[in-house]
């Protein structure tokens, strides 16, 4: 597991430290204060600086460019704006960002690195609009687990494109790998064709029965669910959708887009658990959709679950209900749970061991 992580350059954080983790870790603070970067570091330092994995914060946040129109009448490409991955969100010759996970075994680090390129020198990519690229920048990925050195050539916007990175728009998405398990689950929650690829690895099997225990806690009548063909997102658009459930006392397969926002943030939840063995797995604002009267259920169930799969959690969370459901679920070991206050500007986190949460919530104390 990780116990600290020291980020350098990125986004808002130009130093800042977490250390003090545990199994479950809850990141509390202002709006602002950099807790999605926080978890988004974490994804792109275990995922080893896939590229694939910085196109998909990119464009998570809406990071882009305006495409340049390409000869032929050919469709134009999305193009991703890297500068605002360093902070100050300008990118010239040496800017760079590192993560590092300090005291893992093995030590883990990644560093992102604006460089100039010759085109002589990278065969990533050779041609751009017809003809060779001119642009003068690339980022560089390097890694302590990295077999190679990674360069990637900036458009001349400064961006990067589906064309960089040898990959069509549609094949984007960032599965969950074997050597590298770990699943950020945003505030938008997963879509249906990645939520059914996961599915498909648990139905039938022993870990089928945990998803359905955790759709329980939200609808005691649930009996059982399936994944069902679904048509294409429309517009490019994601849906909840793919999914059908069974009711006592009801015949009729009922959608689980009908069961609300909870049932689906549930489902993303418990169905990645599984598949994070070894991993880990991060969730930007874990309550959302769910009442505070099923919080301390799901906490149990991540806790269990998170020990059961060895994966370490880093959620986010603006609710004092959600930081109070947590310390009902604390216990007498030390470090396996903390809360993590970040606040804007400091280079350090505030850790809360298993104990101080349990007192900051009998006496109603403010962590957030």
């Amino acid at each position: 597991m990780i116990s600290s992580i020291e980020i350098n350059g990125y986004r808002g954080l130009e130093r800042f430290e977490m250390t003090g983790l545990g199994r479950v870790n809850l990141l509390v603070g202002t709006n602002n204060s950099g807790k999605t970067s926080v978890l988004e570091a974490l994804y792109l330092l275990n995922s080893r600086g896939n590229p694939m994995s910085l196109w998909q914060l990119l464009w998570r946040r809406g990071e882009r460019l305006p495409g340049t129109p390409k000869p032929g009448g050919r469709p134009i490409q999305p193009e991703l704006d890297v500068c605002h991955l360093f902070t100050g969100h300008e990118i010239h010759s040496t800017s760079s960002f590192k993560l590092s996970a300090k005291n893992q075994i093995p030590e883990r680090s990644v560093t992102f690195t604006i460089v100039p390129w010759n085109a002589k020198d990278d065969a990533v990519v050779s041609t751009e609009e017809g003809g060779p690229i001119t642009t003068r920048l690339a980022i560089q990925i390097r890694g302590t687990q990295r077999q190679e050195l990674l360069t990637l050539p900036l458009t001349r916007s400064g961006g990067i494109t589906t064309e960089t990175l040898d990959a069509p728009p549609r094949r984007m998405r960032t599965r969950i790998s074997e050597e590298n398990p770990s699943q950020f689950i945003t505030t938008e929650s997963l879509d249906s064709d990645d939520l059914v690829s996961l599915w498909d690895k648990v139905a039938l099997t022993s870990n089928e029965e945990l998803v359905i225990q955790a759709l329980k806690f939200l609808d005691p009548d649930l009996m059982r669910i399936a994944a069902q063909a679904s048509p294409q997102n429309y517009y490019g658009m994601p849906f909840r959708g793919g999914f059908i459930i069974r009711r006592k006392g009801n015949d009729q397969p009922i959608p689980i887009g009908s069961m609300g926002d909870g049932m689906w943030r549930m489902l993303a939840m418990a169905i990645s658990i599984t598949q994070c063995r070894g991993g880990v797995l991060l969730v930007d604002e874990i309550d959302t959709g769910l009442h505070y009267t099923v919080m301390t259920d799901m906490w149990k169930l991540i806790y269990n679950a998170a020990k059961q799969f060895d994966v370490q959690v880093f959620a986010t969370t603006h609710s004092y209900d959600c930081i109070y459901s947590l310390a009902q679920v604390c216990g007498s070991e030390e470090d396996k749970i903390t809360v993590q206050r970040i606040e804007a500007g400091k280079s350090t986190s505030v850790p809360y061991s298993e104990n101080e949460i349990r007192i900051a919530a009998d006496r109603q104390i403010e962590v957030r």
